[in-house]
């Protein structure tokens, strides 16, 4: 499958401010769970006393003339410097929003799905994320049966119980965020 959608928007924001600290990164990254989008360009961001903060909620915007972010902590006593160097306030609303349109692409991306019934003792493998549920107990001599849901990015979805095919089908093309949907039943 692709890279994790928050290493790409880290990413993205490390190479659009390549002389930041691996300190300043983190602290984004910190941050990235208190961020919330009132409305399109204007943030809420909480503050974090371990961070040093001082005030409960900050509000970070993009203004539209200057093509700039600000951040209610620029309108402090150590503001310029902050405005200057770029705070953590906006490199996380930065880094919000980048992980979201990274988000928004893997769940919009279109993947192959496939269900079927196998007996295996061994390991069960496939060309995919793989999800199991046992089917129900059986005797001792017999083989356990399995419930077994794929997601692949390839159309052709290949089972294999200890290195050996034990069945092959056609995918159901779907988008990722069906997939997933759908596998959360394997998971309880």
């Amino acid at each position: 499958m692709q890279r994790d959608p928050l290493r790409r928007a880290v990413e993205a924001l490390r190479a659009d401010f390549p002389g930041k600290s691996h300190s300043w990164i983190k602290r984004a990254l910190l941050r990235l769970g208190d961020v919330r989008e009132v409305r399109d360009g204007l943030y809420l961001v909480e503050g974090r006393r371990e961070l040093g903060d001082w005030k409960p909620l900050y509000q970070v915007w993009f203004s539209n003339p200057d093509r700039r972010w600000y951040c209610t902590c620029y309108l402090t006593q150590f503001g310029l410097r902050r405005r200057r160097d770029i705070c953590t306030h906006v490199a996380a609303v930065l880094l919000f929003r980048r992980y979201k349109r990274a988000l928004e692409r893997v769940q919009h991306r279109r993947v192959y799905i496939a269900e079927a019934e196998v007996e295996c003792r061994q390991k069960i493998a496939a060309n995919g994320e793989l999800y199991l549920k046992p089917v129900r107990s059986l005797p001792l001599f017999a083989s356990p049966r399995y419930r077994v849901f794929v997601i692949s990015e390839e159309r052709r979805i290949v089972i294999k119980c200890g290195g050996y095919v034990v069945a092959e089908a056609e995918g159901e093309e779907v988008p990722l965020a069906t997939a997933k949907f759908l596998a959360e039943s394997y998971e309880s």
